[in-house]
């Protein structure tokens, strides 16, 4: 209410309801009107709060004009303290409206204040399906909750204990997949020395006592009889895996399916899941090889094996594990070219700039062309296969032959040759399907390929020796320009093939290919 005081002055007239103001709110409330009002220049009388009766809030000087100016801060300034009461009043609703309900150490949050048994019940169902794709007696069990999913598939087989296997129908999908391309018979059964494969190529090889007990846990005969299906060797790795130690099933659980994702990766290409590598004499003489082999015969690694696969992905033959530093290579001068480690001047050469962050090796079928100078770099080929740097996050084990996709390329000059580094990672890499290019490396693995660069250019400088230098104004290129330079090294290897078998030099050893580089080459 407004009216003129004695002395011409407007007078602002506040009318209280006599209430308790409770709380921060009310705290809020009073705390604010002081400052509305004392930031627009008017006073308030004493009387406002002892009896909460009527009261007057008077300018505190100046003329008409000026106290309207004031007047109109003030009840702006009351505009804004009601937006924040009620955005106070807003949160307590919020904070006090979903109170959360603890069941069985799990919180989960109720629209209701109490939740009621039955209520609760319907929000935790159990299903049981059938899965027929996993064989007779398979059950899967979902358990649905409010905000929660868990699932476990059920081994059933008459005479014989039930096993609960903590994992989606999904995943257990996916090892029987490999399980199948594992099979060599129509009935789908491994061997006690097939399961003996599986386990070392999941990278947990088993000792001759496990071994007589895997005999005597499948009814088997011998290493060759033919007795284990898909369910008996998951009962058999759910035993080895006993999650007493690990309560959820984490670890264990995770560990099992990451390998047999990378197992899956490699068998799911026809072309490279029968090729094996063999590894003879100690790993730290001269003598040490690392040959390839399939169906029994030994093949090229170089030639033998095929560098693209019908997905239009890419085998990546790894030389040299990353976190390690022995300077292991293809020996295009050796027959079958098995993997050894380089020698200089009578000793076993290792990095001496510290080990590799990356895991090193090259593409099959190419080579650089020692007799074509590059556009990019002006130098010649370095007379080798193209070599590949793999940035994912497993390291590969020598001789392994992995599916990558290419990302970029660093064209590096070492001693005045052209030497490619083709930047690429592994299709079972948990990056891989965010990184499809050179921008996407450092977008996910932020200073990637600065810190590549840097190696490559410093790693020579540990054995007294000049900095490498780069092509293409020494930055790296992108996924395109790196396809192309393969594709060109892949023609350059085929012309050189075509070259061997016209002379008489290159011959075939089973259904291996024999080609050995000279110093005329």
């Amino acid at each position: 209410n407004f009216q003129r005081a004695p002395k011409g002055m407007p007078v602002m007239e506040l009318n209280y309801r006599k209430r308790r103001l409770r709380g921060a709110c009310g705290r809020c409330c009073i705390l604010l009107l002081f400052s509305a009002t004392a930031s627009s220049g008017w006073l308030l009388q004493p009387r406002l709060f002892p009896g909460f009766g009527p009261a007057s809030v008077l300018p505190s000087d100046g003329g008409f004009m000026e106290s309207l100016v004031g007047m109109s801060s003030l009840v702006a300034n009351l505009a804004t303290v009601g937006a924040m009461l009620y955005l106070v009043h807003k949160l307590s609703q919020m904070n006090s409206g979903s109170p959360a309900i603890r069941d069985a150490g799990e919180v989960h949050v109720s629209s209701s204040p109490i939740l009621s048994p039955i209520k609760r019940a319907s929000q935790f169902q159990r299903q049981i399906t059938p899965l027929e794709d996993l064989g007779d007696g398979v059950l899967h069990v979902g358990m649905q909750q409010t905000i929660q999913t868990g699932s476990s598939v059920i081994l059933k087989k008459e005479g014989k204990k039930d096993v609960t296997i903590n994992d989606t129908p999904d995943a257990l999908m996916a090892m029987k997949t490999v399980f199948k391309r594992l099979c060599t018979s129509s009935s789908e059964t491994l061997s006690v020395a097939d399961v003996r494969k599986v386990h070392l190529l999941l990278g947990e090889p088993v000792d001759d006592a496990e071994s007589k007990e895997m005999l005597d846990f499948f009814g088997a005969k011998s290493d060759d009889e033919q007795v284990v299906h898909f369910d008996e060797f998951m009962r058999w790795w759910t035993s080895l895996h006993d999650g007493s130690a690990d309560p959820d099933d984490y670890y264990s659980k995770e560990r099992y399916r990451q390998r047999f994702k990378v197992l899956q990766c490699r068998l799911k290409e026809p072309n490279i899941a029968r090729i094996a590598s063999v590894a003879e004499g100690d790993m730290s003489s001269r003598r040490y090889r690392v040959y390839f082999e399939q169906d029994g015969q030994r093949l090229s690694p170089w030639h033998d094996v095929p560098l693209k696969n019908p997905d239009g992905s890419y085998n990546f033959v790894c030389e040299i594990p990353k976190w390690s530093r022995k300077k292991f290579e293809i020996a295009t001068g050796e027959p079958m070219n098995p993997i050894k480690q380089d020698v200089k001047n009578g000793v076993l050469r290792e990095y001496k700039w510290g080990d590799m962050c990356f895991n090193y090796g090259a593409f099959p079928q190419t080579w650089e062309d020692p007799k074509t100078v590059s556009e990019e770099t002006g130098c010649p080929g370095d007379n080798d296969p193209v070599d590949v740097i793999e940035i994912g996050t497993r390291q590969r084990m020598t001789g392994s032959i992995t599916r990558v996709k290419i990302l970029g390329l660093i064209a590096m000059i070492d001693a005045d040759e052209t030497d490619w580094k083709i930047l690429a990672i592994a299709l079972d890499d948990d990056k891989a399907p965010n990184i499809a290019d050179l921008n996407d490396i450092d977008a996910h693995m932020p200073g990637a390929t600065s810190a590549l660069t840097h190696w490559l250019r410093m790693y020579k400088t540990a054995e007294g020796k000049g900095e490498n230098r780069f092509g293409c104004g020494e930055k790296p290129m992108g996924a395109a320009f790196a396809t192309h330079i393969v594709e060109e090294t892949h023609e350059a290897w085929r012309r050189l093939l075509a070259s061997k078998q016209q002379s008489g030099s290159m011959k075939r050893t089973g259904s291996g290919t024999d080609l050995v580089l000279g110093a005329e080459d």
